[in-house]
């Protein structure tokens, strides 16, 4: 990347997997420098978001190795905004996910569903490949799975094409469905007009601030939206050329640190 110049962001939004750690570090506390880098952002003054597909419960620990102790995150791709101090959620969004299930089970009979159980982990039609989910997941019937509204619904098709999952989501036609397919045939639902950029937006109003004032950092196609949100959006390297074609800038990959150098070419 270019040298920052004179504009400095006030608010830096940072996806967690393939920007902040590898998708195989999920489990591991990142890099010292990528923590070093985040930290030196943070004593100059940035408000530091951290914006993430991840729920809540697998946030917080991540927030305690970056060192963050106030602001908020969006969890749930923006469907949960929490306070980092009171590590508590501040915003929550849910909707009915009855119709969504009935289509997705009778297209995709071999597919496991789940919802999230704020703070705890999971609820589950099936089991999920080793890995996939953490806390506490908790196999129930379909049924008990549409019986109160839900901050996001998972369809896994451990399986299936991601490609092809692609395709029935899109020939749904349910207007609740919006969604981010991951690195794998994995599909996050959430309600219609949530993204990591619409809980990116409600946290900058209550900072004072605008996208305007934000840089954001990501990879992934669930971070599209922020990306063309903030006022500098930057696609690290390995990201997807869809998602690299809206970003204003694109980094190293996360191999190698590429978020360290964004943000040390601000905060340095």
């Amino acid at each position: 990347m270019t040298p920052a110049g004179e504009w400095r962001p006030a608010l830096v939004a940072l996806d967690v997997d393939g920007t902040i750690v590898t998708y195989a570090e999920f489990h591991r506390p990142p890099r010292a420098v990528v923590v070093d880098a985040v930290r030196r952002a943070h004593d100059a003054g940035a408000h530091i978001v951290v914006a993430t597909g991840r729920s809540m419960h697998s946030t917080l620990p991540l927030l305690d190795q970056l060192g963050l102790k106030d602001g908020y995150a969006v969890c749930s791709n923006g469907a949960v905004v929490v306070d980092v101090e009171s590590r508590a959620p501040v915003d929550i969004e849910t909707f009915d996910i009855t119709d969504t299930v009935r289509y997705f089970t009778t297209r995709i009979p071999d597919a496991v569903l789940a919802v999230e159980e704020l703070g705890r982990g999971y609820r589950v039609t099936g089991e999920f490949p080793a890995g996939d989910l953490d806390g506490t997941v908790t196999v129930v019937p379909h049924e008990a799975l549409v019986a109160q509204p839900v901050t996001r619904l998972v369809v896994r098709w451990p399986d299936g094409d991601r490609d092809r999952l692609r395709e029935i989501a899109h020939a749904s036609g349910l207007p609740s469905v919006d969604y981010a397919i991951g690195y794998t045939a994995w599909l996050d639902i959430m309600p219609v007009g949530v993204s990591k950029a619409s809980g990116l937006s409600k946290v900058a109003g209550k900072l004072g601030l605008q996208g305007a004032d934000a840089l954001a950092v990501g990879d992934g196609h669930n971070d599209v939206e922020m990306l063309r949100w903030a006022g500098v959006g930057v696609a690290m390297g390995q990201a997807p050329d869809d998602v690299k074609a809206v970003a204003d800038a694109v980094c190293a990959d996360v191999e190698s640190d590429g978020l360290a150098t964004v943000l040390d070419g601000y905060f340095a």
